[in-house]
């Protein structure tokens, strides 16, 4: 009994290497996905002071991250620990997802300057779930990073 495999060559980004062919395989009809764009984020209005610079859901550094975490996520996914893969996911997007925000302020205190570990403790809070909800939906909304997003509107 015989089988065929099938090998695909990745660049960097995950796509495929394809011999014989260079720069873009094909021009669709469909708008591309700005890559530099879903890398280092979009700004998104969460309220008329607050703003958030969030990437899109699967870049580059996100798929990377997943893979490195892959076999934690597995592990506690096979124990039912679902508060230890909810940590990790909320690790992830801290570090991948949300790139900055603007006008998020501390009551008595001030405006809060970005880090991750601001970002993981606001994510990690389920009082602030709102907020997390709307990072994964901006993250989502895949036709925000396509190239044409800011020229094309339906």
């Amino acid at each position: 009994m015989g089988f065929a495999l099938d090998l695909v060559l990745l660049d960097a980004v995950g796509q495929p290497i394809i011999p014989g062919l260079q720069g873009n395989i094909m021009k669709l009809n469909v708008p591309k996905i700005d890559m530099d764009l879903a890398s280092e984020g979009k700004w998104f209005k969460f309220n008329d002071e607050i703003s958030f610079k969030v990437a899109r859901d699967g870049n580059p550094q996100h798929k990377r991250a997943i893979q490195n975490k892959f076999k934690a996520i597995q592990k506690h996914r096979d124990r039912g620990e679902v508060d230890r893969i909810e940590r990790i996911n909320n690790e992830l997007i801290a570090r991948c997802v949300l790139r900055d925000w603007k006008g998020l302020e501390e009551e008595g205190v001030g405006a809060i300057h970005y880090s991750y570990e601001t970002a993981l403790a606001i994510i990690s809070d389920p009082a602030y779930q709102g907020i997390k909800e709307f990072i994964i939906e901006c993250s989502s909304a895949s036709e925000e990073f396509d190239e044409e997003a800011d020229t094309i509107k339906n």
